[in-house]
């Protein structure tokens, strides 16, 4: 049997009201898509490629706000975003291209005040921000296991550290503003200065939008 091609820009499916109820086209940059809309005409999902080649979906309420976004950039990084009744994202769940994953969750004016990530190597890190997106506490493991606690300045510059050794033994250190210790409660082996990198941000905000 011979087949048949229908060649066009774009495709609508319609009710028996002739509201359109899905539509397949490309967009203004020839980037493909799919979309779903509800019988007021309102998009309430949405599927497709960017320029870039990035897919992406996003899912969106009766009032027409996005709720939830599922994003796969071209680096191989992906994301899932869940907003509120406002349309304002909330959680942020991500794995950056190598693999880290990524959890953030956001104040309800946008800025992200808790993320929990896991380094490539293992190294879990938890970071309390504040209002303005500065991290001011750090709880982590570092690469050999030892635990860290890390209180920052509204700069983001270290004050104070508290942790184990590698041996086992307590230390607490107080840091001035340029870095230096000021007082430490433990002569012995210094906490491990390197912590766990804090998965990929960009993994967490990426949000594809097609």
């Amino acid at each position: 049997m011979k087949r048949t091609v229908v060649k066009a820009r774009a495709f609508e499916l319609v009710d028996d009201e002739g509201n359109v109820r899905a539509r397949l086209g490309l967009g203004n940059d020839d980037s493909p898509f799919l979309s779903l809309h509800d019988p007021d005409g309102r998009v309430r999902a949405r599927f497709g490629l960017d320029a870039s080649g990035a897919a992406g979906l996003a899912i969106g309420d009766e009032e027409g706000k996005v709720r939830a976004t599922l994003g796969l950039a071209t680096d191989g990084s992906s994301s899932l975003a869940l907003g509120d009744k406002n349309g304002k994202i909330r959680a942020k769940f991500g794995l950056a291209a190598e693999g880290s994953p990524t959890l953030g969750l956001q104040h309800r004016d946008g800025e992200t005040r808790f993320v929990f990530s896991i380094a490539q190597q293992g190294s879990p890190t938890l970071s309390l921000q504040d209002e303005d997106g500065k991290a001011r506490a750090r709880l982590g493991l570092a690469a050999e296991g030892s635990p860290v606690l890390r209180l920052l300045n509204k700069e983001g510059e270290l004050r104070v550290l508290m942790g184990l050794a590698a041996d086992g033994t307590p230390v607490l250190q107080f840091v001035d503003k340029d870095g230096e210790p000021t007082w430490s409660a433990s002569d012995a082996v210094a906490v491990p200065e390197s912590e766990p990198a804090e998965g990929s941000g960009a993994a967490v905000g990426t949000e594809t939008q097609s």
